[in-house]
């Protein structure tokens, strides 16, 4: 009986120790109204009439982006009973086109040119309560893909820049994550630019890579952010994790069965010649817990796992060339020699502070962990002596 109740009060307090590194902490980052849109805010007004959104605005060449109107949702929603089957805007949402139609529009990047290798990405980061996932990356020495939500960025920057610090290779996934071909022009461009410059502002880079919230992208969407110099980065893989309980619907059975088809997949010769791109998640510790669960596997059923800047051989991902990523030549060059290392980016940036990491005024998410951590094993041996005393006596 003791040592059950003990087991569930572990579990417990581990699950309260997780939740603590989310406590909100004062960096030397600061963001005054008006310089970025309201967190997890749809950009609007407060952004739109300041003079750097109107220069930003007009260096847009506005007639290189076609004049598709934005799309219309109902309750969550799409409304496309009257779109052209054609698919005339190339929509992603509609028929999963990656293919622009509209001339001069780049194509995405949707799976590796690579055989046999997974392009591993986890977007919404960065989570604040990710510190023993980043861990659990570092310490199998994988670098990934990260797709950043702007409005994390600013609330949890230690972590952002840790992710860069550990070498994953970072893009932009918006500013609060909506449905991208909902939105005016202003709104996408807003949305994409802020969080490159948030990015830039906390981390020293300038991502050149996008992916769409949903994969909500068209051709008008698709050509604003080439406007900024962005490729649009979808997958061929979709985890479904966010969709697991209790955020979602999906149990934590059926995301195991869509780990199991991948893995299935990487042995079959599915991808024998080319390879994936896979949707995961950092979005919560369920997801992030099931990508620790299905890593090994992953690992042992795909000859290559890297981010996508390795499998897409893109060597300078960001638009300062002070800090470079391996090439998949590079890599195999690497493996070949026996060396440890796996691809993952190297060199040096900073913000516009200089700062390589964030220095906090107050105690950080991690250091807050850590006395929590410190305090609750006290705690639980104390608890543990208790029970051991009052059953010595009965």
């Amino acid at each position: 009986m003791v040592s059950t109740s003990l087991f569930f009060l572990v579990i417990l307090i581990s699950a309260v120790i997780a939740q603590q590194q989310c406590v909100p902490y004062t960096s030397q980052f600061t963001f005054t109204p008006g310089e970025y849109p309201n967190i997890w805010s749809t950009p609007s007004t407060e952004v739109f009439n300041t003079a750097e959104f109107k220069q930003v605005n007009s260096s847009i060449k506005w007639s290189m982006v076609p004049n598709i109107p934005p799309k219309v949702m109902v309750n969550g929603t799409f409304v496309s009973s009257t779109y052209p089957a054609t698919d005339p805007d190339c929509w992603w949402s509609y028929k999963l086109c990656v293919t622009p139609k509209a001339p001069g529009v780049n194509p995405d990047y949707y799976m590796c040119p690579e055989p046999d290798t997974w392009g591993l990405t986890y977007d919404d980061g960065p989570n604040c309560s990710h510190t023993q996932f980043y861990d659990f990356l570092k310490q199998n020495n994988q670098k990934a893909s990260m797709f950043f939500v702007g409005s994390n960025v600013a609330d949890w920057p230690n972590e952002a820049i840790r992710a860069l610090t550990d070498g994953h290779h970072i893009c932009v996934h918006t500013w609060s994550h909506p449905y991208m071909t909902t939105l005016t022009n202003d709104q996408v461009l807003a949305e994409l630019y802020y969080t490159r410059k948030v990015i830039k502002y906390v981390m020293g880079i300038t991502p050149l890579c996008w992916r769409p919230p949903f994969g909500d992208v068209d051709d008008r969407v698709r050509a604003i952010a080439q406007q900024l110099n962005m490729s649009t980065v979808i997958w061929n893989l979709d985890s479904d994790d966010w969709q697991m309980q209790p955020a979602g619907s999906f149990t934590s059975a059926q995301v195991d069965s869509i780990f199991q088809g991948f893995v299935d997949m990487g042995k079959n010769g599915t991808f024998a010649t080319s390879g994936a791109i896979a949707l995961e998640h950092e979005l919560n510790n369920g997801t992030m817990s099931k990508a620790e669960q299905w890593y090994p596997a992953i690992k042992g059923a795909y000859k290559y796992v890297v981010p996508v800047a390795t499998c897409l051989n893109i060597s300078q991902p960001y638009a300062e060339t002070n800090y470079t990523y391996q090439t998949f030549a590079q890599m195999l060059a690497t493996t070949s020699n026996n060396s440890t290392s796996t691809p993952g980016g190297s060199g040096t940036s900073s913000g516009p502070n200089g700062a390589k990491s964030s220095t906090t005024k107050k105690s950080s998410s991690v250091s807050i962990t850590s006395y929590i951590s410190l305090i609750s094993t006290v705690v639980i041996m104390l608890i543990a002596q208790l029970f051991g005393n009052l059953f010595q006596q009965a």
